[in-house]
């Protein structure tokens, strides 16, 4: 595996992506662009979807006085991006976690020289990492000379957008509790129900659902979207996606797991799965363990009946290592399960070529345009790679 390949890798995995030395520990104004071009367009925009996409499309969109209304499925912005604000005494990511770039992607998404944008962060490089693998617990503290990025010390990335970008698209122009499942572009006007049997009709619509969402049929077009963009969607891969938080009375893990070991983990996507120190570098006097999983290996999770039967199997396998120590300091615990989210249905996109990309990025009837985190140009599988996909898609779409 080259250097290129571990890196997109790990990026995978949720754990990391930056390998070189970060000079940046807040987000501040620097030189540089932060201006993008005007928009001119006197049509209205629908929005589907109210995660990191659907929300940067339409701050893009509010600045430039264009009209547009957000359909939400759930009963709050975010998508992928939640948080938990009572479980410890810190806030909790119970989506997105880690900020896979320099802190000067928040200055690049705000594009706003009238707002501080300044973000208390923390440098997350952990040094006592160990793998597990064939029943022994190994040391892999070397890997932390090699990755280190960021995380958000007293807040979340849900905060980041209810602080920094909502305020500006505003909650009025938000509707929620609204899952879309039919867009008919037949006409002059699109027209867009939910499934309450609501009618809205707007020139264009921008699409941010999720891939497994768009795959699964939940939205249907008419009429049917074209094949290229059909053959397109089948390109991508969305895999279940698991995050737990316990709390235990004492601290007896690392600051970082790696189950089956470093190598193995890198190696076969069937090993995605860590736990890691969620209180790391935080203000908290609490022991709380995060698990994180995708991929094939996080199926054994997230299938299974009830959430005792998902921490039981949790506790016994970290009892199994820490000799009995999970079981015995076992306070609580929090699951998110996305792949039980039923408009979300899973982690994030794992493939994709940039043919399939370029094809999902371009209208349809010049109706019909598409963003997200699984088409991002920039790069995939992150918070800001879907907002900036939404962000710049506006332009796509004025023309």
């Amino acid at each position: 595996m080259n250097r290129e390949e571990f890196i997109k890798k790990s990026l995978l995995l949720g754990v990391g992506a930056a390998y070189f030395p970060s000079i940046f520990l807040v987000c501040q104004k620097e030189n540089g662009d932060s201006s993008a071009a005007s928009l001119n367009y006197d049509g209205e925009v629908l929005i589907i979807g109210a995660g990191a996409a659907g929300l940067m499309a339409a701050y893009r969109l509010a600045q430039n006085q264009i009209r547009f209304r957000v359909l939400e499925a759930s009963a709050t912005f975010g998508g992928r991006v939640k948080k938990i604000q009572d479980f410890a005494d810190f806030p909790i990511d119970l989506g997105a976690e880690w900020i896979h770039d320099e802190p000067t992607i928040f200055r690049d998404m705000i594009r706003n020289d009238q707002v501080d944008g300044s973000i208390d962060l923390i440098p997350y490089n952990p040094s006592e990492i160990k793998g597990w693998r064939n029943g022994k617990l190994r040391n892999h503290s070397f890997f932390s000379t090699f990755y280190s990025e960021y995380k958000f010390k007293s807040t979340t990335w849900y905060d980041f957008f209810e602080d920094f970008i909502v305020p500006t698209i505003g909650l009025n122009n938000m509707t929620f509790n609204s899952p879309v499942n039919e867009i008919d572009y037949s006409g002059n006007r699109v027209s867009v129900t939910t499934t309450n049997g609501t009618v809205y009709e707007a020139d264009k619509v921008l699409v941010t659902a999720s891939i497994n969402v768009l795959q699964g049929g939940l939205i249907s077009f008419m009429p049917a979207l074209p094949q290229s963009k059909i053959n397109a969607l089948d390109e991508f891969y969305m895999p279940d996606g698991l995050k737990v938080f316990i709390q235990f009375s004492e601290r007896f893990y690392p600051d970082m797991l790696l189950m089956q070991g470093l190598f193995s983990m890198l190696s076969d996507e069937s090993e995605e799965k860590i736990y890691y120190d969620a209180a790391f570098k935080k203000d908290s006097n609490q022991n709380i363990l995060g698990l994180f999983t995708v991929g094939p290996v996080a199926s054994s999770f997230t299938n299974m009946n009830t959430e005792q039967e998902l921490i039981n199997a949790i506790l016994a396998e970290l009892d199994e290592i820490f000799e009995g120590k999970a079981s015995h300091t076992y306070q609580k615990h929090i699951i998110q399960n996305w792949s039980k989210e039923p408009y979300v249905r899973g982690s994030y996109n794992f493939e994709g070529t940039s043919s399939a990309i370029s094809e999902m990025l371009k209208g349809v009837d010049g109706k019909i345009y598409f963003a997200g985190e699984a088409i991002s140009t920039s790069v995939q599988a992150t918070v800001h790679g879907a907002g900036q996909s939404g962000f710049y898609q506006m332009e796509e779409l004025v023309k």
